[in-house]
This record gives C-alpha cells, structure tokens and sequence, in this order.
C-alpha cells in the first residue's frame, strides 16, 4: 500500500495544499469546498509577502520579499537613501550607554518608529533574509530605550536590504556539502 501525504497550511483566509498526490490532493480540495466557498488561485505564488518562484526544470523553490523590502523603504521614508553594502558596520558593540540619558534625548527618540522598524526588520529575518537576523538580534535589545545610535543602526539595515532587496532564499535538492561554525560560549574574543 502506497502512503501518501497531504500538507495544509492555513494563515487566516489564506490556505496552501500541497502533498505527493495530485489526486489526493483534488479529493481534499473538493471536500473543503463542500463546506466552504473556496478560491483556487492555481500554484502559489504570494504569501504573506513571500514572492514564490518555483522552476520545475532546476527543481529549486525560491522566496523573495521585494515589495516587502519596497513597502518597508517608502514607510520608514528610506526609498532614496543610498544603500550600505552590509548590514552592520564590523566590530561595532552596542549598548545601554548608547541609551538616552536625559528626559530630552528620549522624548527626541519617542518620535522614532524603533519598535516598528525592529518588527518589519524580524519578519524579513525570520522570512526569507537570514543575513540580517544577527544585526537584528543585537538591536532588539534595546526596544525599551532605544538610543540615536541604535536608531541610525536600524536605518542602516533597512538601507542595506535597499540595496540587496532582490536577493532570493532558494531551495533545491542540491546538496553543497556546507559546513558553519559558532563559538557559542559567550566568552568575548579578542
């Protein structure tokens, strides 16, 4: 007997099938019309900001966030900023000291999108843009008091993403034998 599986995923009004039978998949999308009016938009190609990209020759998957990355340039007014060529710059340490430190520097900060910014930024990390999530990580920590240092730090990597905003996460069967290594102790290297 052959198992076949059927793979559903559901955000809201918006719902994928798929699984390793073309009619299994059928039968299910039938029974769910049978108790629900449902929209067949044909193979996926946006979700939740997700540009899908499938080449069944190559057999890759590709999700990209442009309009996203786009949406997110026009809302912090960043459109026609010059783009950085990396995220961060090198060996720069942040911390509390970068912090408001009187009633006026952080009224002045009150004004800026931090929070915002932070949770656009985690969604393209998280999504499709793993290349930021370590500068996000380290600016997250300062969501309660967020300094001008830490607020110019997120510009930065929304005007590096300005720059890299076509950049795609592609999956295929292709196996490239990587290898990545973490020093994970916390200890501070020289």
């Amino acid at each position: 007997m052959e198992v076949h599986i059927i793979i559903l995923v559901i955000h809201v009004d918006d719902c994928i099938i798929t699984g390793s039978s073309t009619k299994l998949i059928a039968d299910y999308k039938a029974k769910f019309n049978a108790h629900y009016a449902l929209t067949d938009l044909g193979p996926v190609s946006w979700l939740l900001s997700l540009k899908v990209t499938r080449d069944r020759d190559n057999r890759t998957i590709s999700l990209s966030q442009t309009a996203y990355i786009n949406t997110m340039l026009d809302h912090f007014a960043l459109t026609d900023a010059k783009p950085f060529r990396s995220p961060m710059v090198p060996g720069i340490v942040y911390s509390k000291d970068d912090s408001p430190s009187s009633p006026q520097e952080a009224a002045h900060m009150e004004k800026a999108p931090y929070r915002e910014a932070i949770g656009s930024l985690m969604y393209a990390s998280v999504a499709t843009r793993p290349d930021i999530s370590f500068a996000v990580a380290a600016l997250s920590q300062f969501l309660d008091n967020p300094g001008e240092v830490h607020w110019e730090a997120v510009k930065r990597v929304i005007r590096y993403l300005s720059g890299t905003k076509d950049y795609a996460l592609t999956y295929s069967d292709e196996c490239h034998n990587l290898l990545g290594y973490s020093d994970a102790d916390g200890t501070p290297r020289a």
